[in-house]
């Protein structure tokens, strides 16, 4: 999502430790369910995968842009690490605990063709409601209203205006993306207590694939035409919190150092120092 000052201020003090925490334990927990592993090998996958997250986690704290672009790629990212890479890992342990270790990727594909068929699902109808294809242009007006022209810049609700789950579209889709694990229900069925776990794994895949549904596929089109508009203006759009974010970024540990374009915070500019030593002037004339 482009984040506003609100989502930044939440998000950029632990991103460094949230995403090297979430890509040791999603990339974890697929080898672990997965593939056959040593001990040792296990931990240098974890541990690479947790300085990449590291690294990821500290580039999102002091140098992305919050663009449309930076907004694309981290929504394929989520889908990639959170749906596919989790919740198929989640599946596939589902399958060792119940004894059927030989339905691990059949649970993992199953949920990942669950996530792609959702997201494209979502894009398409997306964009069908907002007219991408009737000929009248009508989405640009959907898309202008967070457009400031004469900045250069759009407006972060552009993409937070599509987290809304309180309205539920097209329930039988979402529905039918869920139930499409429920073969495995049937695969592994034999009457064993243990596979009273297996009526968790379609609820899984039914909660992401809601989230990718409600929230991702609409962000897409929306980037996506403002992508266009872009490229007929010929110069990409600035996130119009991105001064304020960046203001937030001055006050972290290292920014100095890591920063894109560092300089001291407000409160320790020049100015506020002439302020200061005005006011003690003032301060001593009056004593004297």
């Amino acid at each position: 999502m482009m984040y506003s000052i609100e989502d930044a201020s939440t998000l950029l003090p632990r991103a460094w430790y949230a995403y090297s925490a979430g890509n040791a334990l999603m990339v974890g927990m697929l080898y672990a369910a997965m593939f056959d592993a040593q001990r040792d090998i296990f931990l240098i996958v974890v541990g690479l995968a947790a300085v990449l997250g590291l690294v990821v986690g500290l580039y999102i704290k002091y140098r992305t842009e919050f663009s449309p672009v930076y907004s694309l790629v981290m929504q394929h990212y989520f889908i990639v690490l959170l749906g596919t890479l989790g919740g198929g890992s989640v599946l596939s342990c589902a399958m060792m605990w119940a004894g059927r270790p030989d339905l691990r990727w059949f649970a993992f594909n199953a949920n990942a063709a669950c996530m792609a068929l959702t997201l494209v699902i979502s894009i398409l109808l997306t964009a069908r409601d907002m007219g991408v294809w009737d000929g009248t242009n009508s989405w640009r007006q959907k898309i202008e209203k967070y457009i400031n022209y004469s900045k250069r810049q759009v407006s972060p609700t552009l993409t937070s205006d599509t987290v809304n789950y309180k309205k539920f579209a097209y329930p039988h889709l979402i529905i039918g993306a869920g139930i499409g694990t429920i073969p495995l229900l049937f695969q592994v069925f034999s009457g064993n207590r243990q596979n009273v776990i297996f009526f968790a794994a379609p609820l899984l895949t039914l909660t992401l694939s809601y989230m990718t549904f409600k929230t991702i596929g609409p962000a897409h089109v929306r980037i996506f035409l403002l992508r266009k508009i872009e490229k007929e203006q010929g110069y990409r759009f600035q996130n119009a919190d991105y001064e304020k974010i960046q203001e937030l970024r001055r006050g972290f540990f290292l920014s100095r150092w890591l920063m894109k374009d560092y300089r001291p915070p407000i409160n320790r500019t020049p100015n506020a120092k002439l302020n200061k030593q005005s006011t003690k002037k003032q301060e001593h004339s009056n004593q004297g």
